[in-house]
């Protein structure tokens, strides 16, 4: 092809990705998010099953809709300090032990308690003794690990 036409045709893609652009809503997710479905879980066995790993913790999505999202996880050593901008989030122990830091605040926690960490509030978690740290974490809005700041080195 000539120069000329690869330089049309390059104008009208540029053009049509513009328009194409405008169109759709400016959140992508929105077009492959699924409504909240009724259910009901059986957290023991899906704490068994978690599906996907990052460098400090495992977890899997429980139940997302537009508002939130719910994730278990479980917690094998520590999580060094960091934190969600955009995200309030709610930490249920449901089993296991950890020393926890949100803020100013710092607290051993275990089963039964609940810790609740406003946005862009610096926290970490480490186990204490022997077992993992399995946890329900409730999120608003929906849990995004890719916005994750830390704060200490990796």
């Amino acid at each position: 092809m000539k120069k000329k036409t690869m330089q049309l045709i390059f104008g009208l893609l540029f053009i049509a990705g513009i328009v194409v652009g405008y169109i759709l809503p400016g959140d992508l997710r929105s077009l492959t998010k699924v409504p909240l479905q009724s259910n009901v879980f059986d957290v023991p066995k899906k704490l068994g099953q978690l599906d996907i790993e990052t460098d400090y913790f495992k977890y899997s999505v429980l139940a997302e809709a537009e508002t939130g999202s719910v994730e278990l996880l479980r917690i094998d050593d520590k999580i060094p300090m960091h934190m969600h901008p955009k995200e309030n989030h709610f930490v249920y122990i449901y089993k296991g032990r950890a020393k926890g830091v949100v803020g100013e605040v710092n607290a051993e926690v275990g089963p039964g308690q609940m810790v609740a960490i406003p946005a862009g509030v610096p926290h970490s978690f480490e186990r204490i003794g022997d077992a993992p740290v399995e946890a329900i974490l409730f999120s608003t809005p929906p849990f995004m690990p890719d916005d994750t700041v830390w704060l200490d080195s990796r």
